[in-house]
């Protein structure tokens, strides 16, 4: 598992990929709940988050990076698995959040933003703090959403029948899942 998550060099199965995949969407969902849960009581030690989320990144780029290399190709592709995460969060985001707001979340924001206006930086962070509760189980379902339409579609690569530059054929004795 360590391989998995922490070497971006080599190559990986799809079911290793999987594997990786479940357990950075898994940490991801715990982080993201986390920090607008217990973020806000935190105040600024919420900057505390940045550690586990840059670790997170790393895992996530390690996972995807052993894939495209058993493809055959760059771990660079990672840039347009976020590219694609980030305009299919944008769209669920602006299709789903007036349903997960309800009329609480919009009477939230109308009055954020009207304290915001008139300097009340105090208030209009803590009527951000809670839209942010209201959306958390968006933002969390969200997450795992992108991770199995894009987890589809990466994981769907052909492995490269042969050794490439990246590595051998994966699944030899060495890539048994410890």
């Amino acid at each position: 598992m360590q391989t998995l998550l922490f070497s971006p060099q080599g190559r990986i199965l799809k079911r290793r990929f999987w594997q990786g995949l479940v357990v950075v969407t898994v940490v991801a969902i715990i982080l993201q709940a986390a920090q607008v849960m217990i973020g806000p009581s935190l105040g600024l030690a919420a900057g505390i988050f940045l550690i586990p989320a840059l670790a997170l990144m790393y895992c996530n780029i390690c996972v995807y990076a052993k894939r495209f290399h058993d493809a055959g190709t760059t771990g660079w592709w990672i840039l347009a698995v976020w590219a694609g995460s980030f305009v299919l969060q944008f769209i669920e985001g602006l299709l789903f959040s007036p349903i997960f707001l309800g009329e609480e979340g919009r009477a939230i924001q109308a009055e954020a933003a009207e304290r915001l206006g008139q300097g009340e930086l105090a208030i209009f962070m803590q009527a951000q703090e809670r839209v942010a509760e209201i959306l958390l189980p968006l933002s969390l379902l969200t997450t795992v959403v992108n991770a199995v339409i894009i987890g589809f579609i990466v994981g769907s690569l052909a492995t490269e029948p042969r050794q490439n530059k990246h590595g051998p054929v994966p699944g030899g004795p060495a890539d048994t899942f410890s």
